[in-house]
């Protein structure tokens, strides 16, 4: 299954560097951006600005409480941001360990936040032309941050199934999808392929979310596409755009709109966001919900 570039729209503009993205079910969509703050484009397209985060914020989720959590990879901080603009700051160090460069959060239902670290190396260019076995993903419980995997090729973007029995992580420079069961108490069992590895041809795995009916979905900035991994682990593209027409490097997916049918692409070059719509609805997160 396959859908036609020409299908794609966009909303939004002005936008700098929205890798993160999420759909809130007012239809407003929230974006990083790379000029330290956030974004919310209204269901008009109006942009609207807000935060003062420093760095580059990166990927994001949104709590119970309508709450921003940013992973900003520009300067190494796990933040809440609210509505109002004003930020906290969540998580610096894991077990003594600085975190310099988070990449992507994600909140589950007990309340835990999942927040994959891509590298230790504060040279993350350097790391993506030597890869290095550094990154990590910590565990984020009652304020406490613990390190629950390593080893990770840079560790990128994280998804729970709909049973919330296995973390999924995105192993961007070994180009596959890694999967670690969760237990009870919070902590994961040994890492395992999920899938073909590699991916596919320029197949470096960025973003990463569920549907419904237990896909996941990729993204892959440097082949420009977009595609799936159905539950058997077969790899399906759903979008290619290599002449950059929409998509220009996308780098995260998220599904909003009615019924959540309609996926909307973060992106690294992208001044607006993408959006499409889907075979199945996307797997509600904690914040659609409520």
């Amino acid at each position: 299954m396959r859908m036609d570039i020409t299908r794609v729209g966009t909303i939004g503009s002005g936008l700098i560097r929205p890798e993160g993205i999420m759909a809130l079910d007012d239809g407003t969509l929230i974006t990083a951006d790379a000029r330290g703050c956030c974004n919310r484009i209204r269901p008009d397209g109006h942009v609207e600005r807000f935060g003062d985060l420093g760095g580059a914020p990166n990927g994001i989720c949104i709590d119970t409480r309508g709450n921003v959590i940013v992973a900003n990879i520009g300067n190494g901080q796990v933040q809440s941001l609210g509505s109002d603009g004003r930020h906290t700051v969540l998580m610096t160090h894991a077990e003594g360990r600085r975190m310099v460069a988070p990449n992507f959060p994600l909140l589950d239902d007990s309340g835990r936040l999942w927040v994959t670290n891509s590298t230790e190396n504060e040279d993350i260019n350097a790391v993506l032309m030597r890869p290095t076995p550094d990154g990590c993903v910590v565990c984020i419980e009652n304020g406490r941050p613990r390190i629950v995997a390593d080893g990770i090729y840079f560790a990128n973007g994280v998804a729970l199934d709909r049973a919330g029995a296995f973390l999924y992580v995105a192993q961007t420079m070994r180009s596959n999808i890694l999967r670690y069961a969760v237990r009870g108490d919070g902590s994961l069992g040994p890492g395992e392929i999920f899938g073909p590895s590699p991916l596919t041809h320029q197949g470096f795995p960025d973003g990463i979310a569920f549907d419904e009916a237990g896909n996941l979905w990729v993204t892959f900035p440097q082949r420009n596409a977009v595609g799936y991994l159905s539950a058997a682990g077969e790899l399906c593209m759903y979008l290619e755009d290599p002449q950059r027409h929409v998509l220009r490097r996308p780098a995260n997916i998220c599904f909003g709109g009615p019924g959540r049918r309609s996926a909307f692409i973060g992106s690294l070059d992208g001044s607006d966001v993408p959006t499409f719509e889907v075979p199945h609805p996307g797997l509600a997160l904690v914040h659609q919900k409520s």
